[in-house]
């Protein structure tokens, strides 16, 4: 009764040393990142679903493919990768896209780069930026300017639209949505940064929603800290 009696207080003691059922199932949505993400957007490259390269970050794009694939199997169609859409996925079978020619691979809406700025490493950067505080962007084609709220940065920095009124972030909205010229989030175009009076060249892509991303020179991306070679061209685009 002795050896019994430890072996009962284990059995109980599990469920809370474990991870609980409904957090291991929770679903991968729009907003989540990592390693997972990254899973998901090169199973649906391979479908035919998911069109641009894995990013490691669940943003509209993603979702849309989401969407799309779980309307072709006949799935609730709500973007986000539950159990069941996972788990389809990857039988063998899996229900694959109809081929579409002419899928684009990339595009910005800028012309020629007309504002240039200095090629600054992201460690120095990084160093200098303070955490909600606002910054000036200043699109390297056209030289419109627009703000943008520091949030975050390991790789690169996490920006987003500073308003506090539903017209002003209808403005910026606007605005951004012209300089890529589509509310894409795989959308990138050459900008520069101000940071202590200078101008700094810059690499812009957002979620056409609030949130952006901005690359300098070494910034590197969310899958697994790898480099954008498109992001970097266009800092070389707009460096001095």
């Amino acid at each position: 009764m002795k050896r019994i009696i430890p072996f009962l207080l284990i059995l109980l003691l599990l469920p809370m040393l474990g991870v609980r059922a409904d957090d291991a199932e929770k679903p991968i949505q729009q907003g989540d990142k990592g390693e997972e993400v990254v899973r998901i957007q090169t199973r649906l490259f391979d479908l035919g679903y998911y069109t641009y390269k894995p990013t490691g970050s669940f943003q509209t794009v993603t979702r849309s493919a989401v969407v799309a694939y779980q309307a072709a199997c006949g799935l609730t169609s709500d973007g986000s990768v539950g159990a069941e859409t996972l788990r389809s996925m990857f039988v063998r079978g899996a229900k694959r896209a109809d081929f579409h020619a002419g899928v684009p691979l990339s595009f910005t809406a800028q012309s020629a780069i007309t504002q240039k700025g200095a090629a600054v490493p992201w460690e120095t950067v990084r160093s200098k930026l303070v955490e909600n505080e606002s910054y000036r962007i200043r699109n390297a084609a056209t030289g419109e300017e627009a703000s943008l709220l520091f949030v975050s940065g390991e790789n690169h920095a996490e920006m987003r639209i500073p308003v506090r009124f539903f017209a002003q972030r209808n403005a910026a909205v606007s605005m951004l949505t012209s300089w890529l010229g589509s509310a894409n989030s795989f959308y990138k175009c050459a900008v520069l940064f101000e940071l202590d009076g200078q101008w700094i060249a810059a690499s812009m892509q957002w979620d056409g929603v609030e949130n952006a991303c901005v690359y300098f020179q070494g910034s590197r991306s969310h899958v697994l800290g790898f480099s954008d070679a498109e992001h970097d061209a266009n800092v070389k685009k707009a460096s001095e």
